[in-house]
């Protein structure tokens, strides 16, 4: 389990992207974006995935951190959708993962050779608190 954790923290803090992680007060919402294939069969098997080159997934967490100390990892109700250069809108179902203390949630989606497609993820730290919002967009092949 905690090999997963490892390559999904690493997959986050590879690429750095200024918008792989966005500040929202004391909380960061971290997203990303990896090829299903990069999962083990057995990890993908336990977590009911699927690898193939045509799927990938969207990775979110939420952290807060007190200066000097390590992140804390957050629950969230996380939502995302997922828009293609057409305009098709895709709601993402998301699955929680709970290693330890690290909380973080990932979400299936398709992906063509050569496409642009455009995020929108919502993490809300309870039904009744404002959502923290990021949009963005990346560039996906098949190989």
């Amino acid at each position: 389990m905690k090999w997963l954790l490892g390559v999904v923290s690493a997959l986050m803090m590879s690429a750095v992207q200024a918008d792989q992680v966005t500040q929202f007060g004391d909380y960061q919402l971290h997203y990303n974006t990896f090829e299903s294939t990069f999962l083990t069969p057995e990890i993908a098997h336990q977590y009911g995935l699927t690898r193939t080159k045509g799927q990938a997934l969207l990775n979110v967490a939420v952290t807060t951190q007190s200066q000097g100390e390590l992140p804390l990892s957050q629950r969230a109700l996380v939502s995302a959708n997922v828009k293609n250069l057409l305009g098709q809108i895709v709601s993402l179902s998301f699955i929680t993962i709970e290693e330890g203390d690290a909380v973080y949630y990932l979400a299936p989606f398709t992906k063509t050779d050569d496409e642009i497609l455009k995020f929108t993820v919502n993490a809300k730290l309870s039904a009744d608190s404002a959502p923290m919002t990021v949009n963005f967009q990346r560039h996906f092949y098949v190989d």
